[in-house]
């Protein structure tokens, strides 16, 4: 694998890291809610913290990406994963994970994938030795106007998709067997009653039109 094949993805990962700390440098209190939620230290100071370093770590990817910045990159984006993980084993109805700022993103298996897959790319762009951001769109030439728009497109697609399809398939899935559970649990608790009350399976009492004592001895 070549880095050009890499560089588009590891970019597109590099540009949404670093509108995800802007947006939790900008308004901390839904990050600072999720952590909080998670049972995890949280305020307004921790989340534009995490903003900082994210916006730090983005900006180290795309300039130095062969110096150790595509290795940050990775590092962030597993503990995205790790976050994500630990809130669907603890928390899995949670409203959002907090990484997008006030956009609600839920946590979500297909969330935690592209948090691997980015840090996968971070990895694999590392071990190619792949230029910085400026030198990779230097090379595009004029074609870089058309990359940079189909990155900026692919991003909010991919925004899109986390924070609709999980919902959408809460909503799609169908119910449980809990409600014929429950049917049957609510017979038997009335099998119970009637047992205590001398009234068992057969009683001509149970039968309509049929009164107690028909079928008795005159």
């Amino acid at each position: 694998m070549t880095p050009d094949t890499i560089a588009p993805l590891f970019f597109l990962a590099t540009s949404l890291l670093l509108v995800s700390g802007v947006l939790k440098l900008i308004r901390p209190r839904a990050t600072a809610q999720a952590l909080l939620d998670a049972g995890l230290p949280g305020s307004r100071a921790v989340a534009r913290g995490l903003g900082a370093g994210e916006c730090a770590a983005a900006a180290f990817a795309a300039a130095a990406p062969a110096r150790g910045g595509a290795l940050a990159l990775a590092i962030v984006y597993l503990a995205f994963a790790g976050f994500v993980g630990y809130v669907l084993r603890t928390h899995p109805t949670a409203g959002s994970c907090g990484c997008a700022g006030s956009k609600a993103v839920p946590p979500s298996l297909l969330h935690l994938g592209l948090d691997v897959v980015a840090a996968a790319a971070g990895v694999t762009y590392l071990a190619e030795r792949g230029p910085s951001a400026g030198v990779w769109f230097a090379g595009l030439g004029w074609g870089s106007l058309p990359v940079a728009m189909g990155l900026a497109l692919a991003g909010w697609l991919l925004v899109v998709v986390v924070t609709g399809v999980p919902p959408a398939w809460h909503a799609w899935t169908p119910p449980t067997d809990d409600r014929a559970a429950s049917h049957a649990d609510r017979h038997l608790v009335a099998e119970d009653a009637l047992s205590i009350a001398g009234i068992g399976p057969g009683h001509p009492s149970l039968w309509p039109g049929v009164g107690a004592d028909a079928g008795a001895p005159g």
